[in-house]
């Protein structure tokens, strides 16, 4: 009896090890985990339970500050709070853990509703690729083109003679030739409001690597 009662508790034993191993396997193979959000910054920055802030990853949305609000930023921030504040979310990463401000870097999902996407779909995001993290960099631009197309968010309320300067929304890859990324750097104002930073020398010519 002794005998058989150690095998049981041998198999059982093993059993939850091999339970334990699949699920460490697949939390690791997927990088996912599961929190509830308890504030949000802005459009794309949140703080979960325990108090890590989280930044989206490929996307950026108007900056929200005390003293003066970028075109949409509220806007962009109602938004996020609507889609995930009090609610529990799936954070899931790409590459990097961290970004240089210590923030953790994840996609993240309401249910089946993919957050990052949303808000660039409908105009309350602009895409915004830092490798090595650019598993939907793709998806992201072809979602900021439509969303430009129709005029959505802020592609619709920030524009001024058809171009966006209160906004970071361009960089030197929207741009085929130096000359189109010029016209853009001098309409927003040049040195003094290079919003999209263009000119990475600040020596007045944007995007010099374009043709």
């Amino acid at each position: 009896m002794l005998f058989i009662r150690n095998i049981k508790i041998l198999i059982i034993s093993i059993l939850i090890l091999t339970i334990g191993l699949i699920i460490l396997f697949y939390s690791k193979d997927n990088n996912e985990s599961f929190f509830k959000v308890i504030k949000v910054i802005d459009g794309d920055t949140i703080v979960i339970e325990g108090g890590e802030i989280v930044r989206y990853i490929g996307i950026d949305t108007p900056e929200t500050n005390k003293e003066n609000n970028d075109c949409f930023a509220q806007e962009a921030w109602n938004m996020n709070r609507e889609l995930v504040e009090g609610k529990e979310v799936k954070l899931k990463k790409d590459i990097s853990e961290r970004d240089k401000y210590g923030r953790l870097l994840r996609y993240v999902w309401v249910d089946d509703l993919f957050i990052n996407e949303y808000l660039v779909k409908n105009g309350y995001a602009s895409a915004s690729t830092f490798p090595p993290d650019v598993k939907y960099a793709d998806d992201f631009l072809k979602f900021q083109k439509k969303a430009k197309e129709e005029n959505l968010g802020l592609w619709s309320s920030c524009q001024v003679n058809g171009i966006i300067c209160s906004v970071n929304v361009y960089d030197c890859s929207d741009f085929e030739t130096n000359q189109e990324a010029q016209s853009i750097y001098d309409s927003c104002g040049g040195v003094d409001n290079d919003i999209h930073q263009l000119d990475g020398d600040n020596d007045g010519l944007s995007c010099e690597s374009l043709p």
